[in-house]
């Protein structure tokens, strides 16, 4: 085993980490809309090639394997939690293009977000009635001459408004097996779809997050990924949620990093009783248990990502370390407000925002309970 980060990752995380403090930066300008927040974190972000690292070179990406995406997206969490959950939807978004796209979808629609110019992409599944379960996915495609009419919608799509393109997965025809279901790329001129509701969530505020409707959306057949293959967008979401997951792990590592460090810088100053807080065995307990539950997160998160790289078995640990860093992103987040007292209280403080975001990590990318069912069939 060998912990050291070569060269080259220690650069991307010097640079993560200027990149981050720019975006924190922004994120508190006052008078911006939801949609021009993105934009300007997109900005910013494009401008080092990060939107989505994952994307092979030869499409005008980064290249970057999935540990070096963690340590990149670790670094952009403890900065501001919201624009790395805006990297982890275009990731998740490319995903089955990268998986199992064809030559063309992949010229197509990679290069769209690579470069300085680099739009955002949404991956579109959740739906009103059906989350977890894909039985109940309403929204479906018929075929029509040499394509598919789309229709349904889709809901809680992060970046909805300003993806480039998104990929839904529907039904082909009523039946609702998993045979039927298929992953359509869905530019985002495309006719017939267009925005929903826009929603308010208690964290990750500064994302956009909203409904994708599809009304007779014409979807052509070169832009199905594996169309003629039964169960092909199952597979492909299973796959994509495999990789994922471990990508809101280090979302969660930076979420509580950024918690701890801001508690641990709090406990240094606040003189309480002749001394430090930190001085305290209540408050120094307290920041040693943070401490142990980070190094904890991060690691099996880097273990699920090693296993990635290296083309073993990810499955259950990504389900693992999406569960535990989650979880412990709430759990850290919640000490860094106990120590900070009522400081830890007050609306619009960087503890109360990271407290609301580290909330919804439990949920997104399949909640916990479904990834405890994940790794209980592997046992």
């Amino acid at each position: 085993m060998d912990f050291s980060l070569d060269s080259k990752q220690g650069e991307l995380v010097l640079k993560a980490r200027e990149v981050a403090r720019e975006i924190r930066s922004i994120a508190y300008t006052p008078n911006l809309s939801t949609v021009q927040y993105v934009q300007e974190f997109s900005a910013v972000l494009a401008r080092s090639n990060f939107l989505c690292p994952t994307i092979p070179k030869e499409y005008g990406g980064l290249g970057l394997d999935r540990f070096s995406t963690a340590l990149l997206i670790e670094e952009i969490a403890t900065g501001f939690p919201s624009a790395a959950a805006i990297v982890d939807a275009t990731i998740h978004a490319a995903e089955p293009i990268l998986l199992a796209g064809s030559r063309q979808q992949k010229e197509e629609y990679l290069p769209l977000l690579t470069g300085e110019n680099a739009g955002l992409a949404s991956f579109a599944l959740t739906e009103a009635a059906g989350g977890s379960d894909l039985s109940l996915i309403v929204t479906a495609a018929e075929e029509s001459g040499d394509g598919f009419l789309l229709n349904g919608s889709k809901d809680w799509v992060i970046n909805a408004a300003e993806a480039k393109f998104l990929t839904v997965i529907a039904a082909i025809g009523k039946t609702k097996k998993r045979s039927s279901l298929r992953v359509f790329i869905v530019p985002q001129s495309t006719p017939g779809f267009k925005l929903g509701t826009a929603r308010k969530t208690i964290g990750l505020d500064y994302a956009y997050i909203g409904e994708a409707i599809f009304d007779q959306a014409y979807i052509d057949k070169k832009n199905v990924i594996k169309s003629t293959e039964a169960g092909s967008g199952y597979l492909l979401l299973t796959q994509t949620f495999d990789l994922g997951r471990a990508m809101v792990g280090a979302t969660s590592v930076g979420i509580a990093r950024a918690a701890y460090e801001n508690a641990l810088e709090y406990a240094e100053k606040r003189v309480q009783f002749g001394t430090a807080i930190k001085n305290h065995q209540a408050v120094a307990f307290t920041l040693a248990d943070m401490a142990i539950k980070i190094e904890m997160a991060r690691l099996i998160t880097w273990k699920a990502c090693w296993l990635m790289d290296q083309g073993g078995d990810y499955s259950a640990v990504s389900a693992m370390a999406k569960t535990a860093a989650s979880t412990i992103a709430q759990e850290v987040t919640s000490s860094a407000a106990d120590i900070l007292g009522a400081k830890g209280c007050e609306k619009g403080s960087l503890i109360e925002q990271l407290v609301r975001d580290a909330r919804i990590l439990t949920t997104i990318e399949g909640t916990n309970n479904m990834q405890k069912l994940v790794i209980a069939s592997q046992l």
